[in-house]
């Protein structure tokens, strides 16, 4: 995901910066796994009628507001948000996590360390 959409329309450094970030993250995960990856930019309406069930945010910011519509609000079973860029695996969750969304959570976790 990235904070604007692909095609310069006079927009700010910030969003073409997170729309460049969202370009090389979606190549280097087509070029290193098997995951079928494609990136949508804001477009997140297009992500899910494609069916897509994991979205990368571009911060934590966007993470959380993600997280409270489709989780909190829609109740959409969450997994947590796996932080990317560390030695170890870290999945962020929310106090307001039901308890069944904390045991989903490690377990995602548990599988992502013996990957």
């Amino acid at each position: 995901m990235a904070e604007g959409r692909n095609g310069d329309y006079g927009r700010s450094k910030r969003i073409s910066d997170s729309i460049d970030d969202s370009e090389k993250l979606t190549d280097l995960i087509n070029e290193k796994t098997d995951f079928d990856v494609k990136n949508y930019y804001i477009l997140i309406e297009k992500a899910l009628d494609d069916g897509c069930n994991v979205i990368i945010a571009p911060d934590g910011i966007f993470g959380n507001v993600l997280f409270r519509s489709f989780v909190l609000i829609n109740s959409w079973p969450s997994y947590g948000a796996v932080t990317f860029g560390l030695s170890k695996v870290y999945i962020d969750t929310s106090r307001d996590q039901s308890e069944e969304g904390y045991v989903r959570s490690i377990e995602l976790a548990y599988k992502l360390t013996n990957i």
